[in-house]
């Protein structure tokens, strides 16, 4: 079992903190050549050849809030011809007063991490790749053991768990971390609209277009928004 996390609104206290994860199955090394195929499309749009965003592009991958439109529609179009299910924990920071951000996005990963250990606990192993990210390498070291102590919190008791492997890597490294990326873009937009159920605001209707992937979207604030046994649609 493979899965891709990274956290969205580190550094921005205007928006939300959101750690996510994109699980993906056998078909995985599918899913990444589709994705590298098209970077490799879009890469030789001539068109674009000199846009500051486009040459990022280019030379680190998909990413949301950077990608040009060119580039971010056709990722969405290739998202929706792509089964994952995405998994969420999000905080507007009020719950966690006087924590430091890094000591949040530690505590938020190891939650995570250790409820997907427990849903997949009749796996072998869990591999894990994480997005490159400033601060994350102490973090990671810390994860494996963690997150276990965690979940055999959570279960009361110690039980047989999945191997949990943890890589940090860059965008170039494995694409489909940006999966993740656009889906956590998609939710950070609409929960900054107050969640809007307006078919006229965009934010809902981008929210309404990865809303069948998510498996869960959990605030230590308000509880459940979202689940696959408790959509909003």
């Amino acid at each position: 079992m493979k899965l891709f996390m990274d956290e969205s609104g580190n550094g921005n206290i205007s928006q939300p903190l959101i750690v996510g994860a994109v699980e993906l199955g056998e078909d995985a090394d599918d899913i990444e050549e589709k994705i590298r195929d098209l970077h490799k499309r879009l890469s030789a749009k001539s068109s674009l050849a000199g846009l500051a965003s486009f040459e990022e592009f280019r030379n680190n991958g998909f990413h949301s809030s950077t990608n040009p439109l060119e580039v971010s529609g056709p990722f969405l179009e290739l998202m929706r011809t792509i089964f994952f299910r995405s998994y969420m924990v999000v905080t507007d920071r009020t719950g966690f007063p006087g924590d430091t951000e890094s000591e949040l996005i530690e505590f938020m990963y190891v939650k995570l991490l250790s409820d997907l250990l427990i849903r997949h606990r009749h796996e072998s192993e869990l591999l894990c790749y994480i997005e490159q990210s400033e601060g994350m390498a102490a973090i990671i070291r810390r994860l494996p053991e963690n997150v276990v102590k965690q979940a055999y919190k959570t279960i009361g008791k110690v039980a047989p768990l999945p191997q949990l492997n943890i890589t940090m890597v860059a965008k170039s490294d494995y694409m489909s971390t940006a999966v993740i990326d656009y889906v956590m873009a998609a939710v950070s937009r609409w929960l900054q609209a107050r969640c809007t159920t307006e078919p006229k605001d965009w934010a809902y209707r981008a929210f309404r277009e990865i809303e069948p992937s998510i498996s869960m979207l959990y605030s230590f604030e308000h509880g459940r928004i979202s689940s696959r046994k408790d959509p909003l649609h």
